[in-house]
């Protein structure tokens, strides 16, 4: 099956948007309006989430990456630039990875190359917390770990806000799922290898995926470029011009270097 999908604008270039362990196609809504001029945006709501809710999965990064590439074939997209955040970044590793004839351009948002012993040290105090307290409780603490370290008063994050209206966006069984789809991942030797052009983005106070993931990420991909900014690990929502003048200008530099990409 392939699964609902978003497009925005009308460009001849196609702009895939991967989301994170949320799921939710709207986390690209303000990046997807400032690319519309240019290029054609697709997103979608992963399987459980939002419009796909009821779409049944085993919530994994493969089945993720094959969604993904079920929808640009539905859309007639042979060749398409990839964005992911998050557990989206971690997609979008595999898709470029795996898929390289389908993918023009990368850019890895606020994520990370390896599961390592912090990852899994923080994975394990979330799921301990959604397996005893809920999804209320894990969303707290989600959006405590995900805020700017910097300042906790930062209005465009709204920490206090976020505290109070935290609601489930999927049933437990489903976050369950998809928190367990990072654990094991390494595709670092496979990044060396990788021959296109990458943008890695991260927040220096981002406590989920930090900087140093970032880092490591731009030193293992040949040319990638560095982009360092803060707002936690939500800053595509917290620092939104920000993103979207450092992804635009990276996605619109690459015009007379890639060919267009096919879309219906």
């Amino acid at each position: 099956m392939t699964l609902a999908y978003t497009r925005k604008g009308s460009g001849r270039q196609s702009v895939l948007c991967v989301t994170g362990l949320g799921g939710h196609a709207d986390f690209w809504s303000e990046l997807g309006d400032s690319l519309a001029d240019d290029f054609n945006v697709i997103s979608f709501d992963q399987r459980g989430c939002g419009v796909n809710r009821g779409a049944e999965g085993r919530h994994t990064l493969d089945e993720i990456a094959a969604d993904a590439l079920g929808i640009l074939d539905d859309a007639g997209v042979d060749r398409a630039i990839v964005i992911g955040h998050s557990m989206g970044g971690v997609v979008t590793q595999g898709l470029v990875i795996d898929h390289p004839e389908r993918f023009e351009a990368a850019v890895f948002s606020g994520t990370f190359c390896v599961f390592d012993w912090y990852m899994m040290a923080v994975g394990d105090l979330r799921q301990q917390l959604l397996d005893g307290g809920g999804a209320a409780g894990f969303g707290q603490l989600s959006a405590l770990l995900a805020m700017p370290a910097s300042d906790v008063a930062d209005r465009a994050y709204d920490l206090r806000g976020r505290l109070a209206q935290v609601t489930p966006r999927m049933p437990d069984a489903v976050m369950m799922k998809r928190m367990q789809a990072p654990y094991g991942f390494d595709r670092r030797e496979e990044l060396r290898q990788l021959a296109l052009p990458a943008m890695v983005i991260g927040a220096s106070d981002d406590l989920l995926a930090p900087i140093y993931q970032s880092r490591l990420i731009a030193d293992l991909i040949p040319d990638a470029r560095l982009e360092v900014v803060d707002g936690g690990h939500f800053f595509p929502k917290t620092r939104p011009g920000v993103y979207r003048e450092k992804v635009g200008a990276f996605l619109r530099s690459l015009s007379p270097a890639v060919s267009p990409a096919t879309s219906a």
